[in-house]
């Protein structure tokens, strides 16, 4: 566990150099909005091909499309404890469906593929991008309406909306694999460069984004404690309790509890804000649950016999 702990820790310095450079003002909002989009859009698109990019992978095609439907497992459950939250933590009606979204969706492309690639090495990255395809579906239906249920704004659910550059990158990452497409070395080379770099750059946009949270005010609301308790432990127990019926792979296992385990994703927050929710209390949950997971990840995984 020292060793998983040692990780974590250099990825919290990351996002705590992030954090100290946007408080000192070092660099701005737009700074941040523009290296967030190469960070989805160029390194981790880089990391997930460079995961089967001339790569030996153990998981067969029979075990990426049974990945997948555990992934939409997982997500699911994760939906059943996000829907408890509001009434265990008595949010006001308003509120209901943005913490349900923020405890729905965990921070997968920022911190759930750098951290498994951390605790499992390059050979869980494939599969733990394959989490994009439920993420992102999901998201953009459910999450949506969840927004929805309470507000004025209504709009169509958008299949465009559901496609984004990490899920282009994992079709093709997952037609390589399919397909054992043999790559030119300079464009695999090209991508191990972006791979290596996708992880310290999610950290100090997690950082950077977070810059503009009050940690005074964070960590001093019982109920941001209540929330993260059931994101951070209830949902990826649960998930475990569930999945280790079915799944025995280890590295699979491991990689969707960790997911699970993530702190809310800072897109939930953008949505909801964009839907007219109350975007300050969620940035802080999401800033108080990063900091947590960095010590709740390595505990679970120590304590569910998740480590290798």
């Amino acid at each position: 566990m020292l060793v998983l702990f040692e990780k974590m820790a250099l990825l919290v310095i990351i996002l705590a150099i992030g954090y100290i450079c946007a408080k000192i003002k070092l660099v701005g909002p737009e700074f941040n909005k523009g290296l967030s989009k190469m960070v989805i859009n160029v390194f981790l698109a880089g990391m997930i091909l460079a995961s089967v990019m001339n790569k030996e992978l153990s998981m067969s095609k029979g075990d990426m499309l049974f990945g997948i439907a555990m992934l939409f497992v997982m997500q699911i459950v994760c939906f059943a404890v996000g829907m408890i939250t509001p009434a265990a933590m008595r949010i006001k009606d308003g509120d209901k469906g943005m913490y349900k979204l923020i405890t729905s969706f965990s921070n997968l492309s920022f911190m759930g593929v750098p951290v498994i690639s951390a605790v499992y090495g390059e050979g869980a990255i494939f599969f733990a991008s394959l989490g994009n395809i439920s993420f992102n579906v999901l998201l953009y239906t459910v999450g949506i309406m969840l927004l929805q249920s309470n507000g004025e704004k209504k709009e169509k659910i958008s299949i465009k909306s559901m496609i984004n550059v990490p899920i282009i990158a994992t079709v093709i990452a997952t037609v390589i694999f399919l397909f054992e497409i043999p790559m030119p070395v300079i464009v695999v080379d090209v991508a191990d460069m972006l791979s290596d770099a996708c992880a310290p750059l999610s950290m100090m946009c997690i950082g950077l984004s977070l810059g503009s949270v009050s940690i005074k005010d964070a960590f001093v609301h019982p109920r941001i404690y209540g929330i993260n308790f059931m994101r951070l432990i209830v949902a990826p127990v649960v998930v475990w309790l569930v999945l280790k019926l079915f799944v025995s792979d280890i590295v699979m296992l491991g990689s969707i509890v960790i997911i699970a385990a993530c702190p809310p994703a800072i897109i939930c927050a953008l949505l909801g804000m964009d839907y007219g929710r109350d975007g300050v209390e969620a940035s802080e949950t999401i800033f108080v649950g990063t900091v947590l997971s960095m010590f709740t990840i390595p505990l679970l995984v120590s304590l569910l016999g998740l480590s290798l």
